[in-house]
């Protein structure tokens, strides 16, 4: 009976290795990437005005964003690909450099009866009555950001150009992208899967194992990476020329191992 239990132990340890075995397979991680230029892009000025009165500032904002939309017209873009956010107006505040700070003396007392002259100092930023508050002086910064929308990145170079003669405050990053990213990807992760398996295979041949069925496969996230625009100013204008952007796909691929019977 006990060579019995014996055996019959021996055997189950053998179907557990044999199993963990069989469930065993290849791991490997794919990557494919397809390159394309981007085909879209977005050029974002903003324009601002600081004055004391906030009709006034507001004027010449207005007039200067105008002046930024009829060039933009004057270039063939069209109306809708042209957004004009709402205005913005925030006031803002600031104490003279002059105003003193104030020494307070207090006498604290100490535990043997005597007192101790303490002083405090507060600092003009740290004053909060009605004296100071009308010391401020008060002026209001009014401003608005245009966005156009274009597909054909020739226009970039005319467009920096023409927003630099008008005198915007500010000129953000030209945002890019492609149109047709999803088939791109559709591509790219293609490409990953080929490479999943051409790493599988090679792996197996090594070992001297035959490769199986897939038992596990997880898409990673995946991300485009940012295109850099590069843009340089001559006399005879601004030249800027646009990398390509690397569509990436990623995947997580286990395959069995074939056992022999």
């Amino acid at each position: 009976m006990k060579y019995l239990l014996v055996i019959m132990i021996s055997l189950f340890s053998l179907s557990i290795t044999a199993e963990q075995y069989t469930t065993q397979g290849i791991e490997v991680i794919g990557k494919g990437s397809v390159s394309a230029k981007p085909d879209k892009f977005t050029f974002t000025v903003t324009v601002s005005q600081r004055g004391n009165v906030a009709s006034k500032a507001k004027a010449l904002v207005d007039h200067k964003s105008q002046l930024v939309t009829q060039m933009y017209l004057s270039m063939g873009i069209a109306e809708s690909a042209i957004e004009s956010a709402r205005l913005e107006l925030i006031p803002r505040y600031e104490i003279p450099a002059d105003v003193p700070a104030i020494i307070v003396h207090q006498r604290l007392s100490n535990q043997e009866g005597e007192k101790n002259k303490t002083k405090a100092v507060i600092h003009r930023n740290q004053l909060t009555d009605n004296s100071v508050a009308q010391q401020e002086k008060i002026y209001f910064e009014v401003s608005r950001t245009i966005k156009v929308t274009f597909t054909d990145f020739s226009r970039y170079d005319q467009l920096l150009d023409n927003v630099v003669k008008i005198g915007v405050n500010r000129i953000s990053a030209l945002q890019t992208s492609i149109v047709n990213a999803d088939v791109l990807y559709q591509q790219a992760l293609i490409n990953a899967l080929k490479n999943a398996h051409q790493k599988a295979t090679t792996i197996a041949e090594q070992m001297g194992v035959t490769l199986g069925k897939v038992s596990n496969l997880t898409e990673s996230a995946y991300h485009t990476p940012n295109t850099y625009v590069m843009a340089g100013r001559s006399n005879a204008g601004f030249n800027s020329q646009v990398a390509e952007n690397n569509v990436v796909a990623q995947v997580n691929v286990t395959f069995a191992i074939k056992t022999e019977k």
